[in-house]
């Protein structure tokens, strides 16, 4: 029993004895009614370890003690007018049938023990009187709800977020003092003269900074602070996100909280462009884009991308970071606060969803090519939070290394132990042989043995081939000549053992693992590991494309692999729910021709100079802004059109103007005209020739 049920049992003895004392009967009855009410529910949250009980609680135990000795120093009152309200007070008892009359301050402790009961999802005691008599589930579904609630709390337990850690400023900070992270520029970023060689190189660059871009001034710098992902940098271009947002899908039974990122129509618009900048395969046009839209996500991974095959890190880095910070403007008022608490959710479904999976898992790669091993942690531990039981990325293939790199052994133990996850995953490999790990960096060397012995029984082929590669000779007879079977086995193997082998590879570590190893029993080798739980083939084959290892990829299933077709969305899942199709993914459009086009173009040209809103502009003091989608219906309406007729034809012209910057024409207005831009400047290079 706590600390705190002690301390309120002795309170209510030390009740009962000066009542007794006294001899108020009435007072009597009334304690003993709260006491059969309040005395068996402090032990039940007790036990539960109930954190929302008010902490008033022992201040109010601490003063009663203290006063009580003055209580018993003085003499009882034996007077007659005394004992008079006791025998009415019986009298009433036979009335009321045994019912005495409950103080204030006693309804005031029920409804606190009422409203903790609801808390927890648990009947309270009005709900068990109206509940049928006699009903023999009733315990059952109330340990199955105490339990699930359980699970629950340890799941969010485990998988809270601590913003903090997510800047790796922070940890740099740490690790090498203020002085070292404020002086000049990151240690990843080369010189300048080093990153432009040749002008191609130097206008890539430019067009990454965003100097270049027309009427981008830097950004302020509160909301360069203002961000739970990424603190933004001065040198980048001031933008909006372009119309990207989140907003909430809703709250589940379990407590936790559905979200997903949306896209406006104009962000609609360039992920069109940025699509049909991917099928001309030319590299300049993506960066183009970028310039004039310095914070839309597909392209700043895409560039990243770019910027990574020509090995410029830093580069690919900061637009990683810039795609981050633009997600941390777009999102809810109420995403961080449950992020902390590990309830935020994200369906990977979505596409606008996925992007900021991508973005994540990338950045915790250039995260451990810097060496900020506890910014990778709670950065892993955030992308695992958007769906724990999926787990669509494999991110528990990874997180346990980084739980060790960045000295965080106790939150591995307390990941692994969730009974939640330990029902969806299993124990796979890697954890079974890290939390080994985890135990013995904390100082519990028979937790440690006793672990690895469980999981060298399941996995003898992984043991064998950790030993191998520590040149440990000779090799325990027990896991001699141990072998993976079937390629799944054999992914996860090498996965594991050329990422953690340098974590073995101390004289605590591996004498841990000799030792373990030669006390070891042989058994026969074990083709299914009653811990192991096989792997979605996408989810694996994502992990697997994400870390860019060519020797994993000739391990994946040749049907899986033929699936792969784009590295800004690999291997969407096969029930995909986009919120809308992309104009250039729009039926009817890669029919026509550029004659086509161009007269359908013009056609809307006429109908967009038919409908005159310059004096309805003016009504709203002439700012564009202020004219409101109500203002805007009404005026469509006086023009002959309505709003949604003025929307589709506003669509189709992206469509269109999509269409043809895809044949290799770009298309603006200027006056009422179009005309061909790329065919203009040509003639102007002519003539300067």
């Amino acid at each position: 029993m706590s600390s705190r049920a002690l301390r309120r049992a002795q309170r209510e003895l030390e009740e009962r004895q000066r009542l007794e004392n006294v001899g108020q009967h009435e007072e009597e009855a009334s304690e003993e009614a709260v006491t059969s009410i309040s005395k068996p529910k402090p032990s039940l949250f007790a036990m539960l370890g109930d954190v929302d009980e008010d902490e008033g609680g022992d201040e109010d135990e601490v003063e009663h003690q203290a006063d009580a000795p003055d209580e018993a120093e003085e003499p009882n009152p034996v007077t007659t007018p005394a004992t008079q309200p006791s025998k009415k007070s019986k009298k009433k008892k036979k009335k009321g049938k045994g019912k005495a009359p409950v103080k204030e301050s006693d309804k005031k402790v029920m409804d606190e023990i009422d409203l903790s009961l609801l808390t927890l999802g648990l009947p309270t005691k009005k709900s068990k009187k109206s509940s049928s008599p006699g009903n023999p589930w009733k315990s059952l579904d109330l340990q199955s709800q105490l339990t699930s609630s359980n699970e629950m709390q340890q799941l969010f337990s485990a998988l809270t977020v601590d913003n903090q850690h997510l800047h790796a400023s922070n940890e740099m900070r740490k690790l090498f003092g203020r002085t070292a992270v404020q002086g000049g520029h990151d240690d990843d970023e080369p010189p300048r003269r080093q990153r432009g060689r040749g002008q191609q190189q130097a206008g890539f660059a430019a067009a990454i900074a965003g100097r270049n871009a027309p009427g981008h001034r830097n950004l302020v710098s509160l909301g360069l602070r203002r961000n739970i992902f990424i603190q933004g940098k001065e040198e980048w271009p001031r933008a909006t996100s372009g119309g990207l947002g989140m907003e909430v899908v809703g709250k589940k039974d379990d407590g936790t909280v559905e979200y997903r990122f949306v896209h406006n129509t104009m962000y609609q618009s360039v992920q069109t462009q940025f699509e049909t900048c991917v099928a001309s395969m030319d590299p300049e046009r993506m960066v183009q884009l970028l310039h004039h839209n310095p914070y839309h996500i597909s392209t700043l991974l895409q560039v990243s991308e770019i910027a990574k095959q020509q090995r410029d890190n830093a580069a690919s880095g900061d637009l990683l970071e810039r795609a981050l910070f633009s997600f941390g403007r777009a999102v809810h008022s109420t995403f961080a606060n449950n992020l902390a608490q590990g309830k935020a959710r994200l369906d990977f479904r979505r596409p606008e969803n996925r992007e900021f999976w991508l973005t994540v898992y990338r950045y915790i790669a250039m995260l451990g090519i810097r060496a900020t091993w506890r910014t990778s942690f709670e950065w892993a531990k955030l992308l695992l939070s958007m769906d724990p039981e999926g787990d669509p990325y494999c991110v528990r293939l990874l997180i346990d290394q980084l739980a060790l790199r960045g000295r965080e052994p106790q939150s591995l133990v307390d990941l692994v132990e969730v009974d939640h996850l330990q029902r969806i995953w299993k124990i796979p490999p890697n954890l079974a042989m890290s939390v080994a790990l985890a135990h013995d960096r904390l100082k519990q060397p028979e937790k440690a043995r006793s672990t690895l012995c469980l999981a060298i029984e399941a996995y003898p082929w992984l043991a064998a081939r950790l030993c191998k590669e520590l040149e440990i000779t000779p090799i325990p007879k027990a896991i001699w000549g141990k072998e993976p079977v079937g390629d799944e086995q054999e992914l996860l193997c090498q996965l594991y053992v050329s990422r953690a082998k340098d974590l073995w590879n101390t004289p605590e570590a591996t004498s841990l693992l000799v030792e373990v190893s030669y006390s070891f029993e042989a058994t026969e080798a074990n083709k299914s590991p009653r811990w192991f739980a096989p792997f979605d083939e996408l989810n694996l084959a994502r992990h697997v494309i994400l870390s860019d290892d060519r020797n994993l990829l000739s391990l994946l299933d040749p049907r899986i692999k033929n699936k792969y077709t784009s590295s800004s969305d690999p291997l969407p899942p096969e029930d995909n729910n986009p919120s809308y199709t992309t104009i250039a993914q729009q039926p009817g459009i890669q029919n026509l021709n550029e004659h086509q086009l161009q007269s359908e173009l013009e056609g809307l040209r006429d109908y967009f100079s038919d409908v005159d809103l310059e004096r309805y502009i003016a009504i709203v003091g002439g700012n564009i802004d202020n004219l409101t989608p109500e203002v805007l219906d009404t005026a469509l309406r006086a023009e002959g059109t309505s709003l949604e007729e003025f929307r589709r034809n506003t669509e189709r012209v992206h469509t269109i103007r999509a269409r043809l910057l895809q044949l290799g024409i770009e298309v603006v207005f200027d006056d009422g005209r179009n005309r061909e831009v790329e065919d203009a400047e040509d003639t102007d290079s002519e003539d300067d020739e």
